[in-house]
């Protein structure tokens, strides 16, 4: 009897304020041609460590599974997304649905609407098929003919990062089509398209990883050891007992540079997530047969010395008039007067923030999450007014809180 083209159904359970899923105990980590992963559907990695599934990005990583908005692919590792299939073309609605054909070329189609093609055309006509493996990576194969063995990666979501980085993903050069694999920040929580930060490897050979702020280098890892040992993670493997294994590999086809994570009793999962102000977040989770935990920590060049905890840490340089002691403190109320707008669309908060910092007139700015900013000059009074919603939070400079407060 011929496979159900159905692919693991998810059942939408409404609560107050949100939605939960309950999974469907029928798995499959595998799409073929003739097959479809539709929206409320999900593959689920053989040993469960990654599903992927369609999904709509929610403020403060939340994020609802079908519910109305903008709908991307993506792979998940518990709670959080780790890669995203369409970043830069979302499907409007819940018509979408992820299929393989014969070309190996992976494709959204929708309603009333051009296919969205996640992978290209791989011209090769055979047997193939897209797998999620339990490392987090999407592969397409050809089986070859008889369909025996995993068969020949033909393309793979680990070649396309979005704004994570996995143990055995590589960042780094290909030699052969010149094209540089890289780690790229979202425009925002909300918004998967390509942001203003960059974290890659260091072309000019050294070891070591670089952060860049629209082509500036913004951040330096300093120079990586074979035995994990840097600035980024060694204070994390010696409070937690966690050891870094860093691969820099050179040959005709690619320099590249890739990281495995390990733990002296039982398993480990880890993932280095680049957020929207180019922090990298160095997160942990582990599982022995005695006990289960997490670790967090994030480097960067802002460190959190700031008088307010709460201050946005982007770095800046000093300026005629700004130099270095001030921040941008995010407060719930509303500015009066003299606001003024950005040109055009920006590539998030950092954007707005720097634009800011630029001037010497500007007091305050907002960021929205599709990129646009609100600026307010010399003369704008900010109101606090705590029942405003997330999305009314005003970036206010340090000594204007002050003055509200008189």
């Amino acid at each position: 009897m011929a496979l159900s083209p159905i692919l693991v159904p998810l059942l939408l359970i409404p609560i107050f304020l949100g939605s939960v899923f309950a999974i469907s105990p029928l798995k499959t980590d595998t799409l073929k041609p003739g097959q479809q992963l539709r929206d409320w559907e999900q593959l689920i990695s053989a040993g469960e460590a990654f599903t992927l599934r369609f999904f709509t990005p929610r403020e403060s990583s939340t994020f609802l599974l079908g519910s109305a908005g903008l709908r991307y692919i993506g792979i998940w590792s518990q709670s959080d997304p780790v890669w995203v299939g369409n970043p830069t073309e979302p499907v409007s609605d819940s018509s979408g649905s992820l299929s393989i054909d014969t070309n190996g070329a992976l494709k959204i189609t929708r309603a009333n609407a051009s296919p969205i093609m996640v992978s290209p055309h791989l011209s090769l006509a055979g047997n193939v098929s897209a797998t999620l493996l339990d490392s987090g990576n999407f592969v397409i194969r050809d089986t070859g003919r008889g369909g025996r063995g995993p068969g020949r990666v033909l393309w793979q979501s680990f070649d396309h990062p979005t704004n994570i980085l996995l143990p055995g993903m590589k960042i780094g050069f290909n030699l052969k089509t010149k094209k540089e694999i890289s780690v790229t920040s979202w425009t925002s929580n909300q918004v998967p398209t390509p942001g203003a930060f960059r974290l890659g490897l260091d072309p000019s050979g050294a070891n070591q990883l670089l952060v860049w702020r629209h082509g500036e280098i913004y951040w330096s890892s300093g120079i990586l050891t074979n035995n994990g040992s840097s600035q980024l993670t060694l204070e994390l493997s010696r409070r937690y007992n966690i050891d870094y294994e860093f691969k820099f590999h050179s040959d005709k086809r690619m320099n590249y540079f890739s990281y495995s994570v390990k733990k002296t009793k039982g398993s480990v999962s880890s993932s280095w997530f680049l957020d929207t102000l180019g922090q990298i977040t160095v997160t942990n989770s582990f599982r022995s047969s005695t006990c289960a935990g997490g670790t967090s920590e994030s480097s960067g060049p802002c460190k959190k010395d700031l008088k307010s905890s709460s201050a946005i840490c982007i770095a800046e340089k000093p300026t005629a008039c700004r130099k270095g002691s001030e921040y941008f403190e995010p407060r719930r109320g509303y500015m009066m007067d003299n606001a003024y707008y950005g040109d055009g669309l920006s590539s998030g908060i950092s954007d707005c923030h720097g634009s800011c910092w630029r001037n010497c007139s500007c007091i305050a700015f907002q960021s929205f999450p599709r990129g646009q900013c609100h600026y307010w000059g010399k003369g704008s009074k900010f109101v606090p007014y705590d029942s405003f919603n997330v999305e009314q939070i005003v970036y206010v400079l340090d000594s204007e809180i002050a003055k509200a407060t008189m």
